[in-house]
């Protein structure tokens, strides 16, 4: 008896399948090279040009997602191992906060650390050393970002 399932007629797929990265980027393009310059109003051309470009930063964005995110970590991971023999005789909350930033191992969650290294019974040399290995992070992570923006 033959199969008449569904199933079984089913097509395979016909080559790579496009990420959604590429998809965003196609979409852009499109906007950009085919609908914009086909609309006549002035407004909606714009609306569509100004769509483009926010489609194509989100295609960066979506690109680059997980590569900035095992970079992020890396750099937290590093940043904590490094941070910790330093922050060791700081006071309570510096440690507290150093202990919540390694929790959730985002350099977006950094904030309460680097606001309590600015507390008075903070002593200038630790603030000045625990900054020192603060800022290179930080910067990489501004042109991570950045990467995105342009």
């Amino acid at each position: 008896m033959a199969d008449t399932s569904l199933v079984g007629r089913i097509p395979e797929p016909a080559g790579q399948t496009m990420t959604p990265g590429e998809l965003l980027h196609r979409l852009s393009g499109s906007l950009r090279s085919q609908i914009g310059p086909a609309v006549g109003d002035e407004y909606t051309r714009t609306q569509a040009f100004m769509a483009s470009v926010i489609l194509e930063r989100l295609s960066k964005q979506v690109e680059l997602q997980s590569a900035h995110g095992e970079a992020e970590r890396a750099d937290m991971i590093a940043l904590c191992a490094q941070l910790d023999p330093v922050l060791a005789l700081a006071p309570d909350q510096v440690r507290a906060d150093l202990e919540s930033a390694v929790s959730t191992c985002r350099l977006d969650d950094l904030g309460p650390l680097i606001d309590s290294l600015y507390e008075p019974e903070v002593e200038p040399e630790l603030r000045d050393a625990a900054l020192g290995l603060l800022r290179p992070v930080l910067r990489r992570d501004i042109d991570r970002r950045m990467a995105i923006a342009t």
